[in-house]
C-alpha cells in the first residue's frame, strides 16, 4: 500500500480510510495520490467484511484542499485536460459504486476535488469546527469542476443552491451545508470521530440508512414550481445567467461554461452528464484566462508566506490596538480590528468626529447583518470591542496604533509627535497615508524605527490590500509586525518602497490624469468610462473619481505632481471642479448625478466647464485605451526600475487588489508581456510624438526591449 492512505477495518465491519499526504500541510489530490486511492478502492471493493467505510483526514482543520493546482497549470491542451478529468471521474465513479456505504467525515477545509470526492461518497457528515468550509472554487481559477461537481452537487442540494456554489466559487460553512442537505449530519468537532463511527454503523443498517436518505427529500411549493418542471428550471437558469453577466460582464469564461454544462445536463443521465462536464472543463482549462488566474493564485499563496523582510525575525504579538482619527478610514480600520476580535480605542478632537467613526463601523456591521453573515447579537458583541475618547486615555494599552488623520504632512507630523508621548515605548506606530513620504513623516519622531506606513484602501470592508511602507529608519521587526498584523486582520500585505503614491496610487493616478486630459481635449467622458469598463476595469476612471471623491483624487494628484513634475501634471479641469465644489458621489454630483447614492446619468454641467474643448470623436477606441493603460504599464516599469517594488508578480497583485485591474488579464505587467515589450515601447513612442513626453518609454522598458526580456 502507498504512503498517503492508511486503511483500518474494525471488528464491527466499519473501515476507516485515513488520508494524510506526507510532507504536506494539507491534503491534495495529486495524480500520485489519486492512483493510490484508486488502488485502495479496488482492494476494498473485494472485501466482503466491510459494512461501511469512513473517509477522514489526518490533517488538522483540512479534509482535502482540492486537486494539485500545479497539475492543472501543466495542462497544455484539450487532450491533456480530458486525460486528467477522465482519470479522476473514473476513480470517483468507482468510489460511488462500492457495494457498501461510504461516509466523508469533514472536519475542516473541503474544496474543489476534495469536495467532488465527498460528493461521490454515499454520505457526508461535517463538524461544527469554524474551519469547516465546503465549496467548489474552480471558477476562480478559470476552470469548472471536472470530477463530477457540476453533476452531483445540483442533483443533491437542488438547482438553486447548486448553482450558487458552482457559479460563485464561494465555500459555505458546516451549518449551511447541513441546512441545504449537502451534509447528512453535523457534529461537535470534539466528538467527530466517535459520532462519525456511530453514524457509519447506522448507514450499515439498510433500515437506518433509508431514514437518513429520506431526510434529503426536498419538498414544498417552491421546490415543485422551480425545480420539478421545465418552466421553473428555465426561470432559474435565466435568473442565474442574468446575475452572472451582471457580476462578470461576460469576461470570465469559466462560470459561463459551468452554467451551460449544468443547464444542458441537469436532467441527463449521470454518465452522459459527466462526459459533457469533461468536455466543458477541457474547453476552458488550456485558455489564457485560466493560466492567468492560476498564476495569480500562486502569487497569493506566496504573499501569505512572505514575512515582508529577508531577516529571520519574530514579529511582535498584537493583542490590542488604537486608531487616531475617526473619519471614514479611521472608523473603517477600527471596525476591521473589532471584527477580528482586537480591542481598539479610537480618538479624535471632538465627540462629533468620534460619532462619525462609530457610524462608519456600525454601517459595516449592518451590511454584514443584512447579508446574514452575522446575527444582530453577534454584530453588537463585536461592535463593543471599540471604545473611544477625546484624549489619549487607553492608548498606553495599545500594541499598535494606526494614525488616520487628514492627509497633510504638517498636521501628521504634529499629531505623531504628540502621539509618541502618549504610547508605550515598545508600541508600533503606523500611518494610513495614501501618498505622503513615510521617511519625512518620521523625521521628527524620537523612535522612527518603530514607525511604518500601513496604507488601507477605501472601503476598508471590501478592499483586500494593505501597502506596507517602511521609512528610511524603520526596523525589520516593525515591518515584520505590520505584515503579520495585516494578515491577522485578514488582509493581504504588500511591502513597497517609500515614494510619492507608493505603488498603487503612483500607477493609478497617471491613468486618471490622462483620462482628465482627454476630457479637456473634447473626448466624451462617458465614452472613456465605457471603453475602460469594457477593457475589464471594475469602473471607468470618471466613475472611480466620483466614488473616491473628486477632491480626494485631486489632493493625491497634486502630491504626485509635486514629486514627479510635468509627467503627472494635474489638468486644469481638476482645479475647476475643486473650485466649483463638484465633489463626486458624496456631494450628489460629480461627473455623474447621484440620488440617494445611485448614479442617475451624466452631469450636463461638466461640458460647460470646458469652454475650450470641442468634440474629438475621431480618436479611436484603441488610442483611448492605449493612452490610459500604457500609461500604467510605463509607470509600473519605473517602480521596478527604482526598486519601489522588486517582484513583478507582487506589483500585479497589488494593482488587481488595489484598483481592480482585470484579473483575467493577469495584471498590468503580465498584460504588457501579452502585448509584447517591443510593441509596448513602439506604442509609447508613437503616443509621445502625438501627445507629449509623458509617454516616453522608461529606460527599464527600452532595456528590456534591447535584451528581448519579459517581466515573467
Amino acid at each position: 500500500m502507498g504512503t498517503a492512505f492508511q486503511l483500518e477495518i474494525e471488528d464491527d465491519g466499519i473501515a476507516t480510510l485515513l488520508f494524510d499526504l506526507p510532507n504536506e500541510k494539507v491534503n491534495k489530490l495529486s495524480r500520485k495520490a489519486m492512483e493510490e486511492f484508486s488502488n485502495i478502492i479496488d482492494e476494498v471493493s473485494k472485501n466482503h467484511d466491510i459494512k461501511a467505510m469512513i473517509l477522514k483526514s489526518g490533517k488538522k482543520n483540512v479534509f482535502i484542499a482540492g486537486a494539485d493546482i500545479n497539475e492543472i497549470n501543466d495542462i497544455k491542451n484539450k487532450n491533456d485536460a480530458l486525460l486528467v478529468i477522465n482519470e479522476g471521474q473514473g476513480v470517483f465513479n468507482r468510489l460511488e459504486a462500492l457495494p457498501f456505504p461510504t461516509i466523508a467525515v469533514i472536519d475542516g477545509t473541503c474544496l474543489g476535488g476534495g469536495m467532488e470526492l465527498a460528493l461521490a461518497c454515499t454520505h457526508r457528515v461535517v463538524s461544527d469546527n469554524p474551519k469547516t468550509q465546503l465549496g467548489l472554487p474552480e471558477v476562480s481559477l478559470g476552470v469548472i469542476p471536472g470530477w463530477g461537481g457540476t453533476q452531483r452537487l445540483p442533483r443533491l442540494v437542488g438547482l438553486q443552491e447548486g448553482l450558487k456554489m458552482v457559479l460563485s466559487g464561494r465555500p459555505i460553512p458546516a451549518k449551511k451545508a447541513w441546512k441545504i442537505k449537502l451534509a447528512d449530519a453535523i457534529f461537535h468537532h470534539a466528538f467527530i470521530d466517535e459520532k462519525a463511527h456511530e453514524f457509519a454503523l447506522k448507514c450499515a443498517s439498510p433500515h437506518e440508512q433509508k431514514k437518513i436518505l429520506n431526510k434529503r427529500v426536498r419538498t414544498g411549493a417552491t421546490n415543485f414550481l422551480l425545480e420539478k418542471n421545465p418552466l421553473g428550471r428555465s426561470l432559474v437558469f435565466k435568473t442565474a445567467e442574468k446575475d452572472l453577466m451582471k457580476k462578470t460582464k461576460g469576461r470570465f469564461p469559466a462560470p459561463i461554461k459551468a452554467l451551460d454544462v449544468i443547464k444542458s445536463t441537469y436532467t441527463m443521465d449521470l454518465k452522459e452528464g459527466l462526459k459533457t462536464e469533461a468536455q466543458g472543463f477541457a474547453d476552458v482549462a488550456d485558455g489564457a484566462i485560466s493560466k492567468n488566474l492560476i498564476k495569480l493564485f500562486f502569487v497569493s499563496q506566496d504573499l501569505k508566506k512572505d514575512q515582508g523582510t529577508t531577516e529571520s525575525i519574530e514579529p511582535k504579538t498584537i493583542k490590542s490596538a488604537a486608531v487616531l482619527g475617526a473619519g471614514v478610514m479611521g472608523g473603517g480600520i477600527a471596525w476591521l480590528m473589532s471584527y477580528k476580535n482586537i480591542p481598539v480605542r479610537i480618538k479624535d478632537i471632538n465627540w462629533d468626529s468620534i460619532a462619525k467613526g462609530y457610524g462608519q463601523a456600525n454601517d459595516y456591521y449592518q451590511q454584514l447583518v443584512k447579508k446574514r453573515k452575522l446575527t444582530p447579537g453577534k454584530a453588537n458583541l463585536q461592535f463593543h470591542h471599540i471604545s473611544s475618547g477625546i484624549n489619549y486615555s487607553g492608548f498606553q494599552n495599545a500594541d499598535i496604533i494606526v494614525e488616520a488623520v487628514v492627509e497633510n504632512m504638517q498636521v501628521k507630523k504634529t499629531v505623531l509627535a504628540e502621539l509618541e508621548n502618549n504610547v508605550r515605548d515598545d508600541a508600533i506606530i503606523c500611518t494610513n497615508t495614501s501618498a505622503l513620504s513615510v521617511t519625512e513623516m518620521a523625521s521628527e519622531m524620537k523612535h522612527p524605527e518603530r514607525f511604518v506606513g500601513m496604507h488601507f484602501f477605501n472601503p476598508v470592508n471590501r478592499m483586500p490590500l494593505v501597502e506596507i511602507v517602511p521609512g528610511e529608519k524603520t526596523s525589520a521587526q516593525t515591518v515584520a509586525t505590520a505584515v503579520a498584523f495585516t494578515k491577522q486582520l485578514g488582509k493581504t500585505p504588500v511591502v513597497v518602497g517609500n515614494c510619492a503614491g507608493f505603488v498603487v496610487n503612483r500607477i493609478l493616478l497617471p491613468y486618471m490624469i490622462e483620462a482628465l486630459t482627454m476630457l479637456e481635449e473634447g473626448i466624451d467622458f462617458e465614452r472613456i468610462d465605457k471603453l475602460l469598463l469594457d477593457f475589464g476595469m471594475p469602473m471607468g476612471p470618471f466613475t472611480l473619481m466620483d466614488e473616491v471623491g473628486i477632491d480626494v483624487s485631486f489632493k493625491v494628484a497634486e502630491t504626485l505632481e509635486d514629486a514627479y513634475g510635468t509627467r503627472m501634471k494635474v489638468p486644469e479641469i481638476a482645479h475647476t471642479l475643486s473650485k466649483e465644489k463638484i465633489l463626486g458621489k458624496k456631494g450628489g454630483r460629480g461627473f455623474y448625478i447621484y440620488k440617494k447614492g445611485k448614479q442617475e446619468g451624466a452631469n450636463g454641467d461638466i461640458k460647460s466647464l470646458l469652454p475650450g474643448a470641442s468634440g474629438n470623436d475621431h480618436i479611436s477606441d484603441e488610442t483611448i485605451i492605449a493612452r490610459t493603460v500604457h500609461m500604467m504599464i510605463n509607470e509600473a516599469s519605473k517602480c521596478l526600475e527604482e526598486k519601489i517594488i522588486e517582484n513583478p508578480a507582487y506589483l500585479d497583485m497589488a494593482m488587481i487588489m488595489g484598483t481592480g485591474f482585470p484579473p483575467f488579464r493577469g495584471g498590468v505587467l503580465r498584460y504588457a508581456d501579452e502585448l509584447g515589450i517591443k510593441n509596448v515601447c513602439s506604442k509609447l513612442k508613437q503616443l509621445s510624438l502625438e501627445y507629449g513626453k509623458r509617454f516616453a518609454p522608461s529606460d527599464y522598458l527600452l532595456e528590456m526591449k534591447r535584451n528581448e526580456k519579459t517581466f515573467y
